[in-house]
């Protein structure tokens, strides 16, 4: 996960895949079966397709290309995110993408080591958050203001609005829940966003 770029994301891989006429559920195991390496470039989403199109008119498989963004994408997280920095195992990948093995191993291959995906992979952000927030109450007293999973069955709307407090004019965005406004956001200040308990 990152702030920079927008590959090596799931929504990424997803798009890829379709663009290439796969199952995203196949992606990984297609690029394992590739017999050849092919170099993508990863440091952003356009130059990525725009190489992989590339490479495709020059007549290499599907399997390699896949194998090939799979490598880029771990290139990228490597130079964006690690940033030449020693790494240590024991290597934990979580999130969606480490779904695809195909990124798994190549990541493997970039550490030189296990890269372990735990069973729960997928919700291991929220996981986190939830303790972290159990343990901020415990320290501070605090309750939580969990509205419960009935939420789900309240009415939402969403509206917006130009704020004209400062020459920046921000689109504020008002989330409200059963017409009364509960979070809004969108304002580079915190006016608005700071104003919502």
């Amino acid at each position: 996960m990152n702030t920079v770029c927008a590959a090596g994301t799931g929504s990424f891989l997803d798009h890829q895949a379709q663009r290439l006429g796969i199952k995203i559920e196949e992606f990984g195991e297609i690029a394992l079966t590739a017999k050849r390496d092919v170099r993508i470039a990863g440091r952003c989403t356009v130059f990525a397709e725009s190489d992989m199109i590339s490479k495709q008119q020059y007549g290499f498989s599907k399997a390699e290309i896949l194998k090939g963004l799979s490598k880029a994408l771990v290139r990228n997280y490597m130079n964006n995110l690690v940033r030449g920095r020693k790494l240590k195992p024991v290597f934990v990948f979580q999130g969606g993408v480490a779904a695809n093995i195909a990124i798994k191993k190549a990541f493997e291959e970039e550490v030189g080591h296990e890269v372990i995906v735990p069973k729960y992979y997928d919700i291991m952000g929220a996981i986190g958050i939830a303790m972290l927030a159990k343990d901020e109450m415990k320290r501070t007293g605090k309750t939580t203001k969990f509205k419960g999973f009935e939420v789900s069955k309240e009415k939402f709307e969403t509206t917006s609005f130009i704020c004209k407090a400062c020459p920046n004019e921000c689109e504020i965005i008002q989330i409200k829940a059963n017409g009364k406004v509960i979070a809004m956001t969108g304002d580079r200040c915190g006016r608005w966003s700071n104003s919502v308990i």
